[in-house]
């Protein structure tokens, strides 16, 4: 929760409006007059794939705890979703997973997940997102930098360059900026020109990679199951 006493609420600003950005614009709407979510890409109503986005071309599954969270901020969404085709079901009981040398049993468990592509699941999150009257998109928006006080003492919005307006650059207000930009974000770089030390970092290398192929499968194929998953056996 925030603390009222900490200051105004008057206007919130979201850099990226991608899953992170929405479901942060989704929290802040209850707690601001106004957000702002700023998409550098051009954001169209229907489901695509953006050039920001790199994963959204893979198969994309939704676990059990992440749809409760968005049955809670969304009520009435899956039944959405699966109008559109997403799959719901217990994962437990519709998976049948490969791993280490043999199928694992399935049973019901009780955790219910969904399987459709992320930008199907994105587009109706964010027009959920956008039928709040407080929320506003701004796309092919491209924000430069932070403002701040004279005194470095507080943020006070973000510099933007609206590329639908011949590339003007005006300064954005806000009584709190959130960065969602992800593995690309510039806030180290935007702090340290503020005059602050940049955050520490930790870098893990996993020296994984994935591809996606999609292949065409007969209704019976599966035998009792909604998913096969077939893993190979780790180091």
């Amino acid at each position: 929760m925030f603390d009222r006493a900490a200051g105004p609420r008057e206007h919130a600003v979201v850099i990226g409006a991608s899953l992170a950005g929405l479901f942060a614009a989704r929290v802040l709407s209850d707690h601001f007059h106004r957000v702002t979510l700023l998409e550098r890409d051009p954001v169209h109503d229907r489901p695509e794939s953006r050039k920001g986005q790199p994963q959204t071309r893979h198969l994309h599954g939704l676990l059990a705890h992440g749809k409760n969270l968005i049955d809670h901020f969304f009520p009435g969404i899956e039944k959405s979703l699966v109008q559109g085709g997403a799959i719901v079901a217990d994962m437990g009981a519709a998976l049948r997973w490969f791993h280490f040398g043999d199928y694992r049993i399935q049973f019901d468990s009780g955790l219910r997940g969904m399987l459709m592509s992320r930008p199907f699941l994105e587009w109706h999150i964010r027009r959920r997102v956008l039928e709040r009257p407080n929320v506003t998109l701004m796309d092919r928006c491209v924000a430069e930098g932070l403002s701040a006080t004279d005194d470095r003492a507080r943020v006070t919005g973000v510099t933007v360059t609206d590329r639908l307006s011949d590339g003007r650059t005006t300064t954005m207000l806000a009584d709190l900026t959130i960065d969602a930009c992800g593995r690309g974000s510039p806030s180290p770089r935007w702090l340290g020109d503020l005059g602050y030390d940049p955050p520490r970092e930790e870098e893990v290398t996993i020296r994984v990679g994935y591809a996606t192929r999609l292949y065409r499968r007969r209704p019976d194929d599966l035998d009792g199951a909604e998913v096969v998953m077939i893993l190979s056996t780790p180091p």
